[in-house]
């Protein structure tokens, strides 16, 4: 009866059961990230001498914003950190830094195949917004500044030291005279009507509106963030990505990173195409929502192709 309950607790992510469970058992203690369970999951590998584990959202997760309505199409596993941990190491970052990827034709082969789909279709990370209206723009030069969510995670842990969305507006200004500087509300901010900018510039314009990520770097060639995940978008369509902080995808040679020696760990030069193997193959596991069952990074994207809402 015990199993049963267990089973049905975990999977509505009651974690906190079953890590009870654990301390009499085999000592394998699981928990979500950053959040209360995963600081309870790390508190009794530590307190019981376990193994940890660590789950998160993988980087192509839903049709749906709402988190509540679907369930993730794609997870991550870390036993060592978490991908956005930017203070210690992770299993992404040992893969990136070990893993031999020109031995490996066949995964090479997958991911140019995911990545096309992914440019062709704005594939990104929830897929319910619309994609932007080709008049939204005037013929002018521009950059983007990317906004994160106030309770966003890589940003208590990416290494950003403290540099604020207004502090990267004053940097793109400076650095692009000519340019209208966009920034890119994120959707839950919309969503809750609790974006907050504190700095009021004539060149500055804000996109409020949620639309797809990808359909928006279209139109730009630079773009400045701190830990965004929509940072990698950019660099998976060539545009210049310029980081404030540490994400997953900074430190390889990809990105113009603003944050000085904190790379010790991320040892080695790498494509663009390798940290997406590393990160959205390698890294993530996946899940067809029709069949509940272990799926791959085609079938998924295969799967929101032909449900999106546009």
């Amino acid at each position: 009866m015990l199993g049963l309950l267990l089973k049905k607790d975990i999977s509505k992510k009651n974690f906190y059961i079953y890590n009870i469970s654990q301390i009499f058992k085999s000592k394998n203690f699981k928990g979500w990230g950053k959040k209360p369970t995963g600081k309870f999951a790390y508190f009794c590998s530590k307190l019981f001498n376990g193994k940890l584990t660590l789950l998160e959202d993988g980087f192509i997760r839903s049709t749906e914003l709402d988190k509540s309505l679907i369930p993730s199409f794609s997870t991550v596993k870390d036993k060592l950190g978490i991908y956005y941990d930017a203070t210690k190491p992770s299993d992404l970052e040992v893969i990136l830094n070990t893993y031999d990827f020109k031995n490996n034709p066949k995964i090479i082969e997958e991911a140019r195949e995911a990545i096309d789909l992914i440019l062709e279709h704005n594939i990104s990370k929830y897929n319910h917004s619309e994609n932007i209206s080709k008049d939204y723009f005037n013929d002018e030069k521009k950059v983007l500044v990317i906004a994160q969510a106030k309770n966003d995670q890589s940003l208590k842990y990416g290494l950003t030291n403290n540099t604020t969305l207004e502090d990267i507006v004053s940097v793109a200004i400076n650095e692009n005279p000519d340019s209208i500087v966009y920034i890119k509300v994120h959707p839950d901010e919309i969503q809750k009507n609790s974006f907050e900018f504190h700095f009021h510039n004539k060149r500055c314009k804000i996109i409020d509106k949620d639309v797809n990520s990808i359909s928006l770097l279209k139109y730009f060639e630079k773009v400045y963030t701190r830990t965004s995940q929509m940072g990698f978008e950019a660099v998976l369509l060539g545009k210049e990505c310029i980081c404030f902080g540490v994400p997953f995808y900074a430190g390889w040679g990809i990105t113009d990173d603003r944050v000085k020696n904190v790379f010790k760990r991320r040892k080695r030069k790498l494509s663009v195409e390798e940290v997406f193997i590393g990160s959205y193959i390698l890294y993530s596991n996946y899940k067809n929502p029709c069949t509940n069952k272990k799926s791959n990074i085609l079938d998924i994207i295969n799967y929101i192709i032909s449900n999106k809402k546009n």
